[in-house]
């Protein structure tokens, strides 16, 4: 007969595994998928456009602050604009700072290079490649010029397209990101070369006064977390691919040598957040974005 003691010590053992067992699901895939890997079937039919919207200012410019504070009055729940929490939460912002209408702006001089191939506001605004600006505040949403209104964000939300994207997986622990993106495709788009891949780091929350007199900045862009001031190339068939980044947010940001106020600039690595999205080389359309909360 079985003992007592021996049915408590079998029951104590079954516990222990079932709560190891639950341990191990509640951390989900923590797989780093150094190359694009193929983990799935694509999409079976296209799917609707989430928004990104671009926005090009700077400190010195003196008519962004309203520009600005427009845009985001559509996202603050306590404004009288709020457009509804269906349209942000499927609505992105990037906010570039830019050396229009002068340099100054320590948000853009930080990420500041001699070379105009290699500034990342000249090959994205005034090269050609992707946009040209002839002055700011300048708004692009999903890859063409926009008037600051709702619609900017409702009408690309009523097209389909044929890729979704994730960035499920992706952690941010203080200044260290990792990013997973997971993109499904409807279509086989192996043979394309029109596709880009952009992954931007933001910072919300930037407390800084420039000679505009706008003192609080959100979604300000930090840089590129894949390599390349044009993207990277993709080659998509119909199937779920997925690849990981690793970057870590400059501890000296915004430190430069140009704009001698940087060290007034106030920000917390708490407010980082990471913006994917996928555009056409040739179209300039974007086709997906996704983001972090």
């Amino acid at each position: 007969m079985i003992s007592e003691k021996f049915i408590i010590y079998l029951l104590l053992i079954l516990s222990i595994l079932t709560i190891s067992c639950g341990d191990k699901e509640d951390q989900g895939d923590s797989t780093y998928y150094a190359e694009w890997t193929s983990v799935g079937d694509g999409l079976s039919a296209n799917v609707t456009k989430n928004v990104l919207t671009e926005f090009v200012g700077s400190t010195k410019c003196p008519y962004c602050p309203a520009t600005d504070s427009l845009l985001l009055s559509y996202f603050n729940s306590g404004h009288e604009n709020y457009v509804g929490s269906a349209i942000t939460n499927k609505w992105f912002l990037v906010n570039y700072h830019t050396y229009s209408p002068s340099r100054g702006d320590p948000m853009y001089e930080f990420l500041r290079r001699d070379e105009n191939e290699n500034d990342y506001c000249y090959v994205r605004f005034e090269e050609g490649n992707w946009y040209n600006i002839s002055g700011v505040p300048t708004t692009f949403t999903n890859g063409s010029w926009s008037s600051v209104n709702p619609d900017m964000a409702v009408t690309p939300m009523a097209e389909s397209t044929p890729l979704q994207m994730s960035l499920d997986g992706t952690k941010i622990d203080g200044m260290d990101v990792t990013v997973r993106v997971s993109i499904s495709s409807s279509l086989d788009m192996t043979s394309s070369d029109s596709l880009c891949l952009f992954i931007a780091a933001t910072m919300d929350n930037v407390d800084y006064e420039g000679s505009n007199n706008e003192k609080h900045h959100q979604d300000v862009f930090l840089g590129w977390i894949n390599e390349g001031l044009s993207g990277e190339l993709l080659s998509l068939g119909n199937e779920e691919v997925v690849k990981s980044y690793t970057w870590e947010m400059p501890s000296n940001w915004p430190q430069n040598n140009f704009e001698t106020s940087w060290w007034q600039v106030e920000w917390d690595p708490a407010n980082l957040a990471v913006v994917a999205f996928i555009q056409n080389k040739y179209t300039r359309e974007i086709l997906q974005v996704a983001g972090t909360d």
